[in-house]
């Protein structure tokens, strides 16, 4: 009888154990989507840019087409996942009004024109993405699911200078460019150094945190530059910013702390 109430003690603990770990990897994934969300509209605002300036670059061909598809599938993903939570269901549903007509203009022909419009529409989407984070994080029993954030919001920001850049050198006129790009930058130094002191980086993180330090310089560079830079040397960079920012976020994701 002994032997049968401990069997059935370990077999409950292994079972809540388990669905913890599911939970826990379930809540990772849908922060890990919702930052990706939010990286596809800076990505598709540069790819537009590129684009609109006739540039091809390596594998540029065809990225704007392939960014509008992810987008759209990682949106119903989420839709699923979060089909019993009304309250994050209400961002969502405000999020697919706002991308309906915003994704037939970025299928259309690029058009300096229209530059302007989409900088708005995708802002009010990462304004909603933003509190649907909020939500996710509030509800969420894990810590670590905070630098899991910050580190996946880095791949936003440089983006979003890159979009900035990309459009500028297109020959747009954004009256708060100076504004978004001091923002960006001192965010994502910020956040950098914050990375470094999180428990949770690893020496193996830490290296890559710092060789994206280095890389960012290029940033800063550019900010304080009054030449316009070559549209593919911006591609280039970001790229390579980027891939190392989400092998961070990919090692945060899988870790359990120090």
């Amino acid at each position: 009888m002994i032997k049968y109430i401990i069997q059935t003690l370990i077999i409950t603990m292994l079972f809540s154990f388990t669905l913890q770990a599911e939970e826990t990897r379930n809540d990772r994934w849908a922060i890990d989507v919702v930052n990706h969300q939010k990286v596809l509209t800076q990505q598709i605002l540069k790819e537009y840019a590129f684009s609109g300036m006739k540039n091809r670059f390596k594998k540029s061909k065809n990225k704007l087409k392939k960014h509008l598809l992810n987008y759209e599938e990682e949106l119903g993903q989420l839709e699923v996942y979060l089909s019993d939570n009304k309250d994050a269901l209400v961002y969502l549903k405000e999020v697919r009004e706002i991308w309906k007509p915003v994704n037939k203009t970025f299928k259309a022909v690029p058009k300096k024109s229209e530059v302007g419009k989409l900088q708005k529409e995708t802002d009010k989407i990462l304004s909603k993405m933003s509190l649907l984070m909020k939500l996710l994080l509030a509800s969420s029993s894990e810590n670590d699911n905070k630098i899991i954030n910050l580190s996946g919001y880095q791949g936003v920001i440089v983006e979003r200078m890159a979009a900035l850049y990309m459009m500028k050198t297109w020959g747009v006129n954004d009256p708060k460019f100076d504004f978004k790009m001091r923002e960006s930058i001192t965010f994502f130094n910020n956040t950098l150094y914050k990375m470094l002191d999180s428990p949770l980086t690893t020496s193996k993180n830490e290296i890559i945190v710092k060789k994206v330090m280095r890389g960012f310089r290029f940033f800063e560079i550019m900010n304080r530059s009054k030449t316009k830079f070559i549209p593919t040397l911006i591609y280039s960079k970001t790229g390579k910013i980027h891939s190392d920012i989400k092998k961070i976020t990919a090692l945060y994701i899988k870790s359990e702390g120090k």
